[in-house]
Formats: C-alpha cells, structure tokens, sequence
C-alpha cells in the first residue's frame, strides 16, 4: 500500500489529500492512448473548479492557461506537461484503488502526473508566479505520439511557449532524490517490421527452398554489429529484435519470417547512420542467401535534450523541496519519451521524481504488472513543478 506521508513544505495536507484522491480516482479507471475520455473530464472538471478555464485539444487532451502576477516572458509563456493515458496491462497489485478496467492499468506513473498537475494548477492559482502558465495535460504518450497531436493542435501557440517542463515518477530513484540529466536524457525511439522473403517447402529437402528462418537468424546476427562495430563507441546506440514469427511445422519450411524490433539512439547523425546500415544489412543478407526483405522502419520520436539552463532551473527547485544533496546528476535511459517533440520546438527539462520505497511496494519498474505508486511523492512533485514556474519567472 502506497504511504500517504508528506515532506512538503508548500502544499497543505488538504491539498496533498485532495491530490492523492485524484491520483486514486484515475489509477482505477485507467485508459489507454487516445481513449482518455473520462480522464479528459476529470480534468475539465478540477481545472473549472479552480475557476481556470481550460479546453480540450488533440482529441482527449487539455489545455490550460493560468494567469500569473506579471508578464509573460518576451512575450512567451512556461508549459507544464503531464502525460494521461495507461497501458495495455492487467494490474497484480492487490490494494483498495486497484484498476477497474481488465487488462488496463497505469503502470507507469502518468495518473500520478495528471494528478500532481491539477495540484500544480491549484497552487498557481491560489499563490500566481510572476507570469502566466500554461499547462499541457496530454493524452497517447505511449506509443501513441500524443505530443505530436498537440503540438499540431497548437498547444505552443497562443499564447506562444518558450520554454517546457516536466517530471516523470521513476522507480529506480528512491523516494525522497531527484535525477536530472543534462543534455541527451531519453532515447529517440524508431520501429522496425521486417519480412523477410524465401521459398517454402519440405524440411526434409533443404535444397529445394529458400529457407527465410536461417536468413532471419543471420540477418538479427548481423544487425548487432551496427552497434559493435558501425557506431561510435562514445555515443551509444540499441538495436533490439523483439519478435519473431515463421512457420507452422516442424517438417515445413515457410515462405516467409516476419521480424518486429526497434532501434534507439541519441544524436542525429547515430539516428541516420543506424537506419543506413539497417537497410544495407537486412538487403544485403536477404539477397547473398538467395531472398529478399520488405523493410518497413519508421521514425517514431525524437531524442528527448534537455536544456542546460532549464535544466538548472528545476535543480534549484528540487533543491528547495527536496534538500541539499538531494537532487543528482543522471544517466541518460534508453527509453523514449514524446517529451522529447515538445523539447524540439522549445528549451525544456524532463526530470526524474524518485519514488521506490520497497516497504510500500513501489520498487518494481515501470510497465510490470506490480508497479506502484508511493504516493509520498506527489506533493514533493506539485511543489518542484510549483517552485520551477516560480524560479523561471524570477519569483
């Protein structure tokens, strides 16, 4: 069971419980990407509440403008982005607000950012900052490029953005720290379907057939070395072979093998050079073994870069919240995040909220069917995200 303990300074324990709740309430109706219907409502509903006027946009989405005591800054506002939908995951924790919907459950921590960002919105409110905040309440974050809808919906126009926040509960940082990484911090994500052509017939006569499952074999083979030996060894890359599919018998081999994978990396140029060498390898093998490959790779999101300086930003919030020598410099991760759309098109930072604490539970990773929230953290977050809109306006 999640602890209901808070350390924050700012955020009262009316609001923490009013925070916690929500968190509650969405966790037990989780919906996936695009489908965030009743989500899209609760937050209407709060934000109206708060007597913020918000819309929907980019289908399930909400977009909000909360005004501040001053100006914007050169005429340009700060965002605050909470990612809403779940995932395709049937829940095994056993606890009062477990998911109501089989085989769907927020088992990566996003009921708990939309919750924090209604809190958020409520301190804006009560206490404004020294300029407007916009927030970003955004829907498909998984798998579903949910950024890219917004973006095209407008959500960095009136009033234009120029600059964008966020922060992600992470369960391999204990409850209590904060990770930021400077620069390169989440993966650009690419996706890869692969089918891979020969000529089937009998197991007993190899001779006869072009066997697509030994070209397949070679072909994953020979892929790792784009990494081994095509990449720079100072940058880094995954090229991982999640799926294969072929055949039907033992005694048959199949006309054709279907290989599902992704690719991730971190800069441009590793991004390009990866799908080169891709399309060369699986061409190129498919073709000396008397096949052939259809190829369909696709670029899903960018790398997500924080900026130096928002960066900084969010360190010294973290620090007011969180203490001195809590707040760390991170390692990059090769999971992707669509964050990283937003950080495109404006300076921002992505941070990492710690909240394992293996006597409540929460110290399984995301996406695993045991995840859990240690709801200690959600006031922590409401007042870093809090105390950052704070610090970019200059108090």
């Amino acid at each position: 069971m999640p602890s209901k303990k808070t350390h924050s300074n700012l955020v009262s324990q009316d609001l923490c419980r009013k925070v916690t709740d929500l968190r509650r309430d969405i966790h037990q109706h989780p919906e996936l990407g695009y489908k965030e219907v009743r989500t899209q409502k609760l937050v209407l509903r709060e934000l109206a509440a708060l007597g913020i006027r918000a819309r929907p946009m980019g289908g399930t989405g909400v977009h909000a403008v909360v005004p501040g005591l001053g100006e914007t800054r050169d005429g340009k506002v700060l965002m605050l982005r909470a990612d809403m939908d779940a995932l395709p995951v049937q829940e095994e924790v056993d606890w009062e607000y477990k998911s109501k919907n089989k085989g769907i459950m927020h088992a990566c921590g996003h009921d708990s950012h939309v919750a924090m960002l209604i809190g958020v919105a409520a301190l804006l409110k009560s206490k404004p900052v020294g300029g407007p905040v916009k927030l970003c309440f955004q829907p498909a974050e998984e798998g579903g490029v949910g950024a890219q809808v917004m973006i095209d919906a407008g959500v960095l126009e009136n009033p234009p953005v120029g600059a964008a926040m966020g922060i992600h509960v992470w369960a391999r940082i204990p409850t209590g720290k904060m990770g930021i990484v400077f620069g390169p911090c989440m993966a650009a994500v690419d996706e890869f379907e692969v089918t891979i052509k020969g000529v089937g017939g009998h197991a007993a006569y190899p001779h006869f057939s072009v066997d697509p499952i030994l070209i397949a074999s070679y072909t994953i083979t020979a892929l790792q070395t784009i990494v081994s030996r095509d990449f720079d060894p100072i940058d880094t890359a995954v090229v991982t072979v999640g799926s294969i599919q072929g055949g039907t018998a033992f005694n048959i081999i199949p006309p054709d093998v279907k290989l599902k994978g992704t690719c991730r990396t971190f800069s441009d140029k590793g991004r390009k050079l990866v799908k080169k060498r891709f399309f060369e390898i699986v061409n190129g093998t498919a073709k000396a073994m008397g096949g052939s490959a259809e190829i369909d790779f696709q670029h899903k999101i960018p790398a997500t870069i924080n900026d130096k300086g928002m960066c900084k930003v969010i360190w010294d919030a973290g620090e007011m919240v969180l203490g001195k020598g809590k707040v760390f410099e991170d390692k990059p991760t090769m999971g992707g995040e669509d964050m990283g759309l937003y950080l495109r098109k404006v300076p921002g930072c992505f941070g990492f909220l710690g909240m394992q604490n293996p006597k409540v539970g929460s110290d399984f990773p995301h996406h695993h069917p045991k995840f859990s929230m240690d709801e200690a953290v959600l006031p922590l977050g409401v007042e870093i995200l809090y105390r950052a809109a704070e610090l970019y306006y200059g108090r």
